[in-house]
C-alpha cells in the first residue's frame, strides 16, 4: 500500500496516515513547504486538526453525526474526526491523486463502514447533497486560500442545527495588507489596525454570517483559533430567517478606531457614530465587521477541558488552549503593548506586570493566543494608559 521511495506512514492524533515523504519538500530553512508536494499536508497545521476533532467531541459527545469535509486532501481532518469523535460521512477531493490517498488512508485506519471517499469539485459536491435531501450535521471548509467561494455551497445541506468550521489562509486581504482585495473578497473597507489578528477574524465572521444571513440561516461564532498563516472558526448554524436577522442587527456593525492614540470602539451605525479621539482628531471607520464577542466562553471551556483530557493532544495545542480560556470571556478586541507603550513614549513593561496589575485593580486581563505582544482586557483606554504611565512613573 505504501511506496517507501515518495511516501511515509506518520502517526496524528488517533491516526495513521500515509502522505509524500516530507523530506522531499523542505525550503533550504529546513520547514516543510505544502504546496509543493503531489497532495496537499501541512504537518503545523496540526493544531487545527485537534481543535476540530475535540470541538466536534464536546459538541456531540458520544451522539452520531453527519459530516462532510470538502477539501480533505490526505483525509487526515475526517478520519481523525472518525476516529476521535462519534462521526461519519464523507471525505472529498477534487484532485484524483487526493482521492488515492484518501481511500489508501481510510483502509489504513480501518474505516471503510464509516467513511466514503468522493472524488468531486467541493461546491458540485455540497449542491449534489442538497438536490438527493442529505442533510449534514457538520461541513468542514479548509482551503488554501480564500473560503469565499465555498460557503454559500457549505451552508446549504446543513441540518435544521448544525455546525460548520471555516479556515482561511488569506490573512494579507483579511488583516488589509490588500485592502482591494479585502473589499471584494470580504465586501468590507479596512485599514491597518494594532490588533490585526482580531480584526481579520471579526472581518471573516462577519462575511459569513452575511452569506448565511442571505440563506435565512443564523450563524453565531463558538470558538476562534488563529495561528500563524490561518484563522479557524467554529459556527453553530439555525435554519432561522429570524433569528438570523436579529443577528445581522446586533452583530454586524463597524470598527471606529484612532490610529495616534490607538482608541478604538464598535457601532451598529455610522450615522449615530458620535466620537472624538483623545488628541482631538476623528477616528478612522471600518467595516461591516462582527462587534459582538468572538467566543461563547461555555462551549470554549468544555472545549479546553476535553482538550485536557485526552493524552494525544499535542503539546502545542494544550498551550494555545489555555491561552483561549482566559481570553475567551473578555469582549473588547485586543491591544498591541509595545505599539500603546510607544505613542505613550513610555519603555514597555512585562505583559505579566500589567495583567497582574489591572486584575488587582479589579479589571479582567489576559493574555491573547493571537500575538505574543497582545493583552486583552475590559479596563477602558484611560484607565490603562494610566496605569501603564503609574508603572512606568514607579520603576
Amino acid at each position: 500500500m505504501v511506496n517507501t521511495q515518495y511516501e511515509e506512514v506518520l502517526n496524528e492524533g488517533l491516526a495513521k496516515i500515509i502522505v509524500p515523504r516530507l523530506e522531499r519538500y523542505k525550503r533550504p530553512d529546513g520547514s516543510i513547504e505544502p504546496a509543493w508536494m503531489p497532495v496537499f499536508y501541512n504537518p503545523q497545521a496540526v493544531i487545527s486538526r485537534d481543535f476540530t476533532t475535540m470541538f466536534l467531541k464536546t459538541i456531540f459527545k458520544n451522539k452520531e453525526f453527519f459530516f462532510v469535509d470538502a477539501l480533505a486532501g490526505t483525509g487526515i481532518r475526517g478520519i481523525r474526526i472518525a476516529l476521535e469523535s462519534s462521526g461519519k460521512g464523507i471525505l472529498n477531493d477534487v484532485d484524483p491523486r487526493a482521492y488515492n490517498y484518501i481511500v489508501k488512508n481510510i483502509l489504513l485506519n480501518n474505516l471503510a463502514e464509516r467513511l466514503e471517499a468522493y472524488n468531486s469539485e467541493a461546491n458540485t459536491l455540497l449542491n449534489n447533497l442538497v438536490f438527493t435531501g442529505v442533510l449534514v450535521d457538520y461541513v468542514d471548509v479548509d482551503p488554501y486560500g480564500s473560503p469565499s467561494p465555498y460557503i454559500d455551497s457549505a451552508l446549504k445541506p446543513l441540518n435544521k442545527e448544525a455546525y460548520i468550521g471555516v479556515t482561511a489562509t488569506d490573512t494579507g486581504p483579511l488583516s488589509c495588507t490588500y485592502p482591494h482585495k479585502t473589499l471584494s473578497r470580504y465586501w468590507s473597507n479596512c485599514f491597518k489596525v494594532d490588533f490585526e489578528k482580531e480584526f481579520a477574524t471579526r472581518l471573516l465572521i462577519a462575511n459569513t454570517v452575511l452569506r448565511a444571513a442571505s440563506l435565512e440561516i443564523d450563524l453565531k461564532p463558538l470558538v476562534v483559533l488563529v495561528y500563524k498563516y490561518f484563522i479557524r472558526v467554529f459556527f453553530k448554524s439555525k435554519r432561522s430567517a429570524w433569528e438570523a436577522y436579529k443577528t445581522v442587527e446586533n452583530c454586524i456593525g463597524y470598527l471606529w478606531y484612532c490610529p495616534k492614540t490607538l482608541e478604538r470602539g464598535f457601532t451598529s451605525s455610522i450615522e449615530e457614530l458620535d466620537v472624538k479621539c483623545s488628541d482631538g482628531s476623528k477616528p478612522l471607520v471600518a467595516g461591516k465587521t462582527w462587534i459582538c464577542n468572538i467566543y461563547d466562553y461555555n462551549t470554549t471551556s468544555e472545549l479546553i477541558n476535553n482538550i485536557e483530557k485526552h493524552n494525544w493532544i499535542s503539546n502545542e495545542t494544550r498551550k494555545t488552549a489555555s491561552l483561549i480560556l482566559n481570553e475567551a470571556e473578555i469582549e473588547n478586541p485586543y491591544i498591541r503593548l509595545d505599539k500603546l507603550c510607544s505613542v505613550l513614549k513610555i519603555n514597555m513593561p512585562s505583559v505579566t506586570v500589567v495583567i497582574e496589575k489591572l486584575r488587582e485593580a479589579g479589571f479582567k486581563a489576559s493574555r491573547t493566543h493571537m500575538d505574543p505582544r497582545g493583552i486583552r482586557t475590559n479596563a477602558g483606554y484611560n484607565e490603562l494608559t494610566s496605569l501603564l504611565l503609574s508603572l512606568t512613573n514607579n520603576s
